[in-house]
């Protein structure tokens, strides 16, 4: 292991994305302040917000704060939600101290030693390029979009933002192991929040999701495979992911990385490996 105080020194920036969070954004803004490893940047992006968001973020000190645009419409599962974090990854482009990048909602209360945990194994394992905790309740075996903690070099090399495409947080995970690098999510770093995922379930945005499946190139078997499991509880929803996945969307990921997609989930299919079916279902269950 590396030792304690090597890991306190360690440079972690934080980019939070919030759209009318003015109930949470600074309960989280204050965990993150009085985490074991602080951050020495936390950028916080006030995505068009109508509510008391930005009045808010104004008010905290050691914050970098983005306004983005006010508007009525929300980006949720929408491909320009790329362009918002993205808004504050560009504050890291030339930083030359930064470390590892966290990408935080609004609505979370991390453990205290969240930071100092998830930095302490990846600079043991320097192979893990993406890693995060878990929330509270749910299931997951791969690093999730809010919590997700990314080496920067590794980021870096890649362009340091998101494809402004649907599937971008997946493309993330995909592309790092594609090049030979590990992701990992830590089952005993569990995140705390109000708003559990798809505690608002709108069918009509699984069509945002099959979108990103076609365009990362995902191969029908998997596809059928998620709708079936997702049918169980959510079949209008299964229906839109179908809807999307089959449609003529043709904004399509490089062929390098699809082809590396199609590859890896045929020889799980070609092995019968049961375990992907499995987990999606255990993740599954743990969805209201």
């Amino acid at each position: 292991m590396e030792d304690n105080d090597s890991t306190k020194t360690t440079k972690v920036a934080v980019v939070i994305i919030a759209r009318n969070e003015e109930n949470s954004i600074k309960k989280t803004i204050d965990c993150l302040k009085m985490q074991d490893l602080v951050p020495y940047r936390i950028i916080a992006v006030n995505d068009g917000s109508t509510d008391k968001t930005g009045e808010i973020l104004s008010t905290l000190e050691n914050i970098e704060v983005i306004n983005r645009q006010r508007r009525e419409e929300s980006y949720l599962a929408k491909k320009e939600l790329a362009n918002t974090v993205n808004s504050g990854l560009e504050k890291l482009q030339n930083d030359l101290d930064c470390e590892f990048i966290m990408i935080s909602g609004a609505d979370l209360i991390f453990p205290k030693n969240y930071l100092s945990s998830i930095v302490e194994r990846m600079r043991t394992e320097p192979k893990i390029a993406i890693s995060s905790g878990i929330i509270e309740g749910e299931f997951s075996i791969e690093p999730r979009g809010a919590g997700r903690v990314i080496r920067y070099d590794f980021w870096k090399k890649i362009g340091l933002k998101y494809p402004v495409n649907y599937g971008f947080e997946a493309f993330l995970l995909l592309k790092a192991k594609s090049l030979g690098y590990e992701i990992t999510s830590f089952q005993d770093l569990v995140i705390d929040t109000d708003r559990k995922t798809g505690s608002k379930y709108n069918p009509k945005l699984y069509y945002y999701y099959g979108l990103g499946l076609k365009a990362l190139g995902y191969t029908l078997p998997y596809v059928l495979v998620r709708a079936a499991l997702f049918a169980k509880k959510k079949p209008r929803g299964a229906i839109y992911l179908l809807k999307g996945f089959f449609s003529n969307y043709d904004d399509l990921y490089d062929s390098k990385l699809r082809e590396y997609v199609k590859k890896t989930q045929y020889q799980k299919i070609s092995r019968l490996d049961r375990s992907y079916i499995k987990r999606f279902s255990g993740q599954l269950k743990n969805w209201r």
